[in-house]
C-alpha cells in the first residue's frame, strides 16, 4: 500500500488557482503514475468553504504529487461561497493507480492489471 501526504506548509497566491502537492510513494516500482483527486476544507460548521482539486504523480518527475484547486467553493451551509485564506485547512486525497499485469508461471499464467486506491487526510497551513 501506498504513502501519500500534503505539505505542511503550502503558499497561496493572492489570485488564480491554488497549487497543492506532497510526497507520495506508492511502494511498488511497477507504478509510474497516479490520479490524485482531492478536497481543501477550511473554517468551521456552516461557514466553512471546501474546494475541490485534482492532481498528478509521475515517477519520472520525483516524489511529488502536484495539484490545482480553485480559490473559492461553495460554503456548507449552503449560504453562497467563500475563498481559501492563509491559515490551517484540512486536506482529503484519494489516489488511484493503475498496477501493470504479469506473466506468471513461465508464461502459463496471466495476472491482469489491477487498480490500487489510496486516501489520506491531514491538516496543513497557508502561508
Amino acid at each position: 500500500m501506498g504513502v501519500g501526504r500534503f505539505d505542511r506548509r503550502l503558499p497561496l497566491p493572492s489570485q488564480g488557482r491554488v497549487p497543492i502537492k506532497g510526497p507520495f510513494n506508492p511502494q511498488d516500482p511497477t507504478v509510474d503514475a497516479a490520479k490524485v483527486l482531492f478536497l481543501i476544507v477550511q473554517g468551521e460548521g456552516k461557514d466553512a468553504v471546501i474546494v475541490n482539486g485534482e492532481g498528478t504523480w509521475l515517477r519520472a518527475h520525483g516524489n511529488e504529487w502536484r495539484g490545482t484547486a480553485p480559490r473559492r467553493g461553495p460554503r456548507v451551509g449552503g449560504d453562497g461561497t467563500g475563498a481559501l485564506r492563509k491559515g490551517l485547512a484540512r486536506g482529503i486525497a484519494l489516489s488511484v493507480v493503475i498496477k501493470p499485469g504479469q506473466i506468471l508461471d513461465r508464461g502459463r499464467r496471466f495476472e491482469p492489471p489491477a487498480i490500487e486506491t489510496l486516501t489520506w487526510c491531514a491538516n496543513f497551513f497557508f502561508v
